[in-house]
Order: structure tokens, then sequence, then C-alpha cells
């Protein structure tokens, strides 16, 4: 049986797969994506996508994300339970997302936000929290057609990201 600190240890370490799942697809991290998914994990996006994890990863970043000029993934209201031996989890995260497409001539055309609920459950395999199986729950999802403003220090799927050289620094 976990304690309760144990269970908020475990927790946060979930919580920080959400948020590199999060990172990886605002800025075409293959890598990072794949990693948070278990191998021959189950997805559910609805119309969007069903399969495994991992070439859920390659086919959203390749043929939507990689396209878009901007995406913008948010979690919040995370609830995480346990089974009693610590080593599965169940959660379920809001996720707000705001998808900004772009004409064929590389101009700003509209935006998807969307607002669903990832439902995840995860397996702890070799020290590492991973989802096993996700269902999306699109809960309100919407096209906007904004004047858009420029955008800056937006560095998306390039290595010149400066998130990524403030973490980096932290290496020296």
């Amino acid at each position: 049986m976990m304690t309760a600190q144990e269970k908020n240890v475990e927790r946060e370490e979930i919580k920080q797969q959400l948020y590199r799942y999060c990172h990886a697809v605002d800025r075409i991290d293959y890598e990072l994506g794949r990693s948070v998914f278990a191998e021959g994990a189950v997805v559910d996006y609805g119309p969007t996508y069903q399969g495994d994890g991992k070439g859920y990863i390659d086919t959203m970043l390749k043929t939507q994300h990689k396209m878009m000029i901007s995406t913008h993934h948010m979690v919040t209201n995370v609830l995480i339970e346990f089974n009693e031996d610590g080593t599965r989890a169940a959660s379920e995260a809001y996720v707000s997302a705001s998808c900004k497409y772009r004409t064929k001539t590389g101009k700003p055309s509209f935006t998807v936000e969307a607002h669903c609920r990832d439902i995840d459950q995860w397996e702890k395999r070799d020290g590492t929290w991973l989802i096993v199986k996700r269902v999306v729950a699109g809960d309100n999802t919407y096209i906007v057609r904004p004047e858009y403003l420029e955008d800056y220090n937006n560095s998306r799927g390039k290595k010149a990201d400066p998130a990524d050289q403030f973490f980096a620094s932290l290496k020296d």
C-alpha cells in the first residue's frame, strides 16, 4: 500500500509526463513524444486518430502539427488515482490546445481551439510512468478566424528555441 507521500511523488512524475507530451507536440519533438507512450499503447483520438501511441505521435506531428504555424497545449485539473501496489494509475487531464493553420502561401488562416480531456491508463515500467491507453474526450472544439498579430520568439520545430537553450544551460 502506498503512503500519501509516495502517491504525491508518483503523481508529480505522471504530471511531468503529461507536460512532456505537451512540450513534444508543440515543439515537433518526435522522440520526446514517443517516450510518453508504452510500446503497444492504444490511442483513441476520436475521428482524428485510432491506433498505437507512438504511431499517433508520428502521424500527428508529420501530417498535422508540422504543417501548422504554431500549436499551444496546456494541461490543467489533473486527477490521478493508483492501484493498491502503485504499479498502475488512471488519470484525467483537462487540455486546452490552440492550433494555428496556414494558407498555401504560409499566411495564418484560422485556429482550431480544442478543449478536451485526456483520459489515460498508466503503468510504471522500468521506473518510468508510461501511457498504455488514452481516450480523448472532445468536449468543446471550434474554429476561430481572428486577425493575427505577429509571432515572436517562436522557434517551433527548430533547435534554437529559447526554452531548449535555457534547459541545456543547466547541464554546463
